[in-house]
């Protein structure tokens, strides 16, 4: 049971950060999910949860955590607001990072060559996971099913299982060949279509017309089709009914004919 008193978690300088790093000779883990994933959501009960989990271990913990919780932080675990992820994934004793699996923080991740433990929410998320999982540089955690036993049973074998860090060193390898950085890429495609405004990387909205271009044939469309199936249902309904109301009527007559 972790005593309940209120810590504060404090957005620290990347100097903070660096020493914090640095003292982690048994190998750091780094806790981050984005900007969207908001451990406030998540709820008390399940840091808490994390928390206790973290504290049985031997390696250093970084978290990016957005509230301040009521549980006492393990030595091993220090708590941030903000940090500026590719710098801390730069550092030598990092040697896995807990993430939502969003495309961003998977691309830093394999671009450093750091294994993923993956805990995704929404979106692309799980497709991500599964992909991680199946290249064999990655472990799928299971918000659902998180406890103390599968937060240390995923981060002892990301820690331990040297296949993970093998794997996603070679995954970085083949992701970093490239003819040229993406940064002069990004760089040259710019004045590439400043050279050449009608060049092959120019917008195909400059060459569509209005309509086009707000997709106004395309709400046209799907509008026609859904007047035409409304039209159709009313139709089939009207049928129904005038058959229904047809038949009451025959078998009414019918039946008065029968009586005289």
């Amino acid at each position: 049971m972790l005593p309940l008193y209120f810590i504060k978690v404090f957005i620290v300088t990347s100097q903070d950060v660096r020493v914090f790093l640095d003292g982690a000779t048994n190998g750091a883990l780094v806790i981050s999910l984005g900007t969207n994933v908001k451990w406030k959501s998540i709820g008390l009960d399940t840091i808490k949860t994390v928390i206790l989990a973290l504290s049985k271990l031997k390696q250093r913990i970084l978290w990016k955590l957005d509230i301040d919780v009521p549980f006492e932080v393990p030595d091993n675990l220090m708590t941030v607001k903000w940090i500026m992820q590719k710098e801390v994934l730069s550092h030598q004793n990092v040697r896995a990072v807990w993430t939502h699996g969003g495309l961003l923080s998977t691309q830093e991740a394999i671009w450093k060559g750091i294994p993923i433990i993956v805990m995704p929410f929404f979106m692309d998320q799980k497709s991500n996971a599964q992909i991680l999982v199946a290249k064999g540089v990655g472990i799928y955690l299971d918000i659902k099913t998180l406890s103390v036993q599968t937060i240390l049973h995923a981060v002892e074998e990301i820690f331990y299982n040297e296949s993970y860090t093998k794997n996603m060193k070679q995954l970085s390898s083949e992701f970093r060949d490239r003819q040229i950085p993406p940064l002069d890429l990004a760089i040259w495609s710019i004045e590439y279509t400043v050279r050449h405004p009608n060049g092959t990387l120019v917008t195909p909205l400059k060459f569509q017309s209005w309509i086009q271009q707000n997709l106004i044939d395309v709400y046209v469309f799907l509008l026609f089709n859904i007047i035409i199936i409304l039209l159709t249902i009313f139709f089939t309904i009207k049928i129904l009914i005038y058959f229904y109301y047809n038949h009451i009527y025959t078998a009414s007559k019918f039946h008065k004919s029968k009586q005289s």
